[in-house]
């Protein structure tokens, strides 16, 4: 299975489902899913969303965690962050109906990773790495591999891609980078053919971008280090065509194929911009990239690329939003009957307060002063825009507003009540007041 393979590597925020689909279309045999973290998956719920024709995991807040379709089904390999061995084993059993494969991040060097023991601070500790590998293999059905990155010696690289073979592992992939090594560094391919020369498993290269611009260079690339597979990330993204044979197509042409899988499965706006930025070509000018991806409005995107018509089709006949259906069933369920709180906020305001104290912990000061019990605060997201929810006592108050985070929504909120009960708010920038003092009976004492 992963033999001779022309692999689509895990690519943070751009390899949901679309951009896979759109590799796949192109030639690439396998499809790595942006990673996961094992406990929020474990936190998701499973919904057959009949809109799209999808398997949706979405979480707590009705997000989407993890989206999948029976055209990838025996092609995408599911990459999980976990540093629990037992933790694995749930998440695993969980989504490997759905998928080709389980994969375990052991490379990744950002810091959410190495603070939560996962990715490339699981490198350092071999033993927990079989642990989590050979719980895994124990409970899956399907082929378990994991990814990683070389170590600072070629002795320490070779003795643990040896242990992590011993684990019974289908393949390994191997990053020819250091955790602490940029990407416009060349990749070690030698290191790379001394671990192919010392295992019997599948080992797939990883890293080889900058020396990639069509499937003839990954062929020469894999001949060159006689690894049995290629995986590649940052070739894809600047053009997933990459993978076809023998050329790829115009970059436009690919980016139409991508924006049209994006339209097909309701792509989050965040998550399009992000991706089409990188494509290479993609735009007349840099001035027409900065136009196009400033844009607020799906549509205008989509007109820029001449598939505004077919967007407008497509949403014309979807009667319904499983995301916020899922959400209102949520709300339904605390028993929520919320006020929807009225004020403009703009991200200019709330960094107003950078520096001081800010509205949340204002209302927490003031309620407990005027004797409230106290506050809740949560959030819900849709296609990664937050709503802020706030309870006090028995009233629980809601806004609404294109907040990007958990903690902005939950400031927009604690504002916009401030607002309201005429609490007093003070500008960084100018020691004002929000409000002149009010002479209603409220507690605020302005």
């Amino acid at each position: 299975m992963f033999a001779g393979k022309y692999i689509l590597s895990p690519m943070v925020r751009v390899g949901g489902l679309p951009f896979r689909l759109t590799c796949l279309d192109y030639g690439a045999d396998l499809v790595y899913a942006e990673e996961v973290i094992a406990q929020r998956l474990l936190k998701c719920t499973k919904i057959f969303n009949e809109t799209l024709g999808t398997v949706d995991f979405l979480d707590e807040d009705g997000g989407v965690c993890f989206r999948t379709t029976s055209k990838e089904s025996d092609k995408v390999i599911f990459q999980m962050g976990v540093s629990d061995p037992d933790v694995a084993a749930q998440a695993a059993q969980m989504i490997e109906h759905y998928v080709a494969g389980i994969d375990v991040n052991m490379g990744c060097p950002k810091d959410y990773s190495i603070k939560g023991n996962m990715g490339a601070a699981l490198l350092t500790q071999p033993q927990l790495i079989k642990k989590i590998l050979c719980k895994l293999i124990s409970v899956c059905s399907k082929p378990v591999t994991c990814k990683i990155r070389i170590l600072e010696s070629e002795e320490e690289t070779l003795s643990l891609c040896k242990e992590i073979e011993s684990t019974g592992v289908a393949a390994l992939a191997v990053h020819g980078r250091t955790r602490y090594t940029r990407s416009s560094h060349p990749c070690n391919y030698d290191i790379i053919q001394k671990i192919k020369s010392v295992l019997s498993i599948p080992v797939i290269l990883n890293g080889a971008s900058l020396d990639i611009n069509n499937r003839s260079d990954m062929t020469a690339v894999m001949k060159k280090t006689g690894v049995d597979s290629i995986m590649i990330a940052r070739a894809a993204w600047y053009n997933p065509s990459v993978f076809r044979d023998p050329e790829p197509v115009s970059v436009r042409e690919a980016v139409q194929k991508f924006m049209k899988y994006c339209i097909d499965y309701e792509c989050p706006l965040h998550i399009l911009k992000y991706t089409i930025g990188k494509f290479r070509g993609a735009f007349k000018d840099n001035q027409s990239s900065l136009e196009v991806t400033r844009h607020i409005e799906t549509r205008l995107i989509y007109d820029y690329f001449g598939l505004g018509d077919y967007y407008s089709e497509v949403a014309s006949k979807r009667t319904g939003d499983i995301q916020e259906e899922f959400q209102k069933k949520k709300r339904q369920k605390l028993g929520e009957d919320y006020k929807v709180l009225q004020a403009e906020i703009t991200p200019t305001i709330l960094q107003s307060f950078r520096g001081m104290i800010a509205p949340r912990q204002i209302l927490n000061q003031w309620l407990e002063a005027n004797g409230f019990s106290k506050p809740k605060y949560w959030t819900t997201e849709h296609n990664k825009i937050f709503t802020g929810f706030l309870q006090i006592d028995n009233d629980t108050y809601a806004m609404e507003g294109n907040f990007k985070n958990k903690k902005t929504a939950t400031q927009a909120v604690s504002y916009a009540y401030c607002l309201k009960h005429h609490i007093e708010l003070r500008h960084y920038k100018t020691g004002a007041r929000t409000l002149p003092p009010c002479n209603c009976k409220c507690k605020s004492g302005g």
